[in-house]
């Protein structure tokens, strides 16, 4: 299993987002921070996971599943985001990273 750079990750997710949401991006910043740092911490535990053998893909995808769902919970209370936008920023974010972290997972997670 290849590493994963976790300040790497989180800013290429970072970065996506700031580019998808433009004008909104200075009122969410530190919401879309913090809900995406624990997606990429989510990323490292799945992989430490994997390797002991204690999750499968099925559990993994659920608890990405989780993940995302939060992240789009929090980025909603912004007042003026909507369902669309919030979408695409997290669709933005997992596109940023999608190759690096199935290949470090060794699974089609995102």
């Amino acid at each position: 299993m290849a590493d994963i750079d976790i300040a790497e990750l989180l800013n290429s997710m970072l970065e996506a987002v700031k580019k998808s949401l433009e004008k909104k991006w200075p009122q969410v910043r530190n919401l879309a921070t913090s809900e995406f740092k624990k997606f990429a911490q989510n990323i490292e535990d799945i992989k430490a996971m994997k390797k002991k053998r204690s999750i499968t893909r099925q559990q993994a995808l659920l608890q990405l599943d989780i993940q995302k769902n939060s992240i789009k919970t929090v980025l909603l209370t912004e007042e003026g985001l909507g369902l669309l936008a919030v979408e695409a920023a997290i669709n933005a974010a997992l596109d940023a990273v999608r190759s690096t972290v199935n290949k470090a997972i060794g699974w089609a997670l995102i």
